[in-house]
């Protein structure tokens, strides 16, 4: 990045514990084993942020936005981000909230499942958010955010006033990008998200997502809504990307995507992974990646990043966070993964 540049990543955290290894027979009220027991800073805020920290190294300067309680689990959380290179100046301690905490049962053939209480994240308001941003520094090149369906205070219109509210802090040059999960048939209204795409530069969302939001992976509704650029995860078959075909929406975007041809869509495969894998984290991964690889600069290379290119960054960059063994001490930085990209030296297809 050209000059001292930041990311904020905003939103839902909590604390998980990932039963590593889990076996999964299907039956309600069988007994299940697991390998292994480990701690990691869960949710959006925390697992995009400390995907990016630990690749670009301090490069760039990575913050932390969420609400934490003044508890063990809090500073627990604080240690964590700590520990990947994240800033946490920007993390409110209530001490009067408990901290989220999730247990995440991993399976061996590489799915999760997911037990949570969230705690202070239902009482986290924008007012909250939008005060701590205040602090944020003034060459913010993105606001990344998740997870609205689990944030009852930051839905509907009240999202829309607190992405413009970012967008007003940290400059017409900050790209802002949404996060889902947590969507169910049960919580998903259109009122929900509808108000705000238009203020949403990219999207990142999954296939059951897709199916309640879109009835498929046809997601030009989400473009004709006002979004710019969505990202649809596939899992093992890769990513699907694409972009608005409203010209003056994408020229309207920082970084390259106001150079993206309107009303295109790119498919970029899942790379194979070599340590065991945990899957935890991988949609943020991506969904960070790819932020990241749209507004990005060096100083040693003034070269575009194409929407192909900022695709196969972020499918990289899930490779290393769902690769055990590069998950927390990633093999390579995010100028290596994008040397990588620009020389066409990718990594084994998995085969759809």
């Amino acid at each position: 990045m050209t000059g001292v540049a930041s990311i904020v990543c905003a939103g839902l955290s909590c604390l998980d514990l990932q039963l590593l290894g889990c076996t999964q027979s299907g039956a309600e009220e069988s007994i299940e084993h697991y390998d292994e027991a480990q701690w990691t800073a869960g949710g959006s805020a925390s697992m995009t942020a400390t995907t990016l920290a630990l690749i670009t190294k301090g490069l760039i300067q990575i913050y932390v936005l969420t609400k934490l309680g003044e508890d063990y689990n809090g500073n627990t959380m604080l240690d964590f981000y700590t520990r990947s290179g994240a800033k946490t100046d920007l993390v409110l301690v209530d001490p009067k909230a408990q901290t989220s905490m999730a247990v995440l049962p991993v399976f061996k053939t590489g799915g999760r499942g997911c037990f949570v209480n969230l705690a202070c994240n239902e009482g986290f308001r924008a007012e909250e958010l939008l005060d701590r941003l205040d602090s944020a520094p003034k060459n913010t090149k993105a606001f990344l955010f998740g997870y609205p369906h689990l944030l009852p205070s930051m839905q509907g219109e009240g999202l829309k006033k607190m992405l413009l509210s970012a967008k007003t802090k940290l400059g017409s040059d900050c790209l802002i990008g949404i996060d889902l999960n947590g969507v169910s048939v049960e919580n998903h209204r259109e009122s929900l998200l509808q108000p705000a795409l238009e203020k949403v530069d990219v999207l990142h969302l999954n296939e059951e997502e897709a199916s309640i939001l879109c009835g498929g992976e046809d997601v030009s509704k989400l473009h004709k809504e006002g979004c710019a650029v969505v990202v649809l995860s596939l899992g093992s078959r890769g990513a699907k990307i694409s972009t608005s075909s409203d010209s003056e929406r994408l020229s309207r975007c920082p970084g390259h995507i106001k150079c993206w041809k309107a009303g295109s869509s790119v498919h970029v495969p899942a790379f194979k992974i070599n340590g065991d894998i945990n899957a935890n984290g991988a949609g943020d991964a991506l969904f960070s990646g790819f932020c990241l690889a749209a507004v990005w600069t060096s100083p040693s290379s003034t070269v575009s990043v194409s929407l192909q290119q900022a695709g196969e960054f972020a499918c990289l960059v899930a490779r290393q966070r769902c690769d055990a063994t590069t998950r927390d001490t990633p093999a390579d930085s995010a100028e290596e993964l994008f040397e990588r990209v620009f020389q066409g030296n990718l990594p084994e297809q998995i085969e759809s």
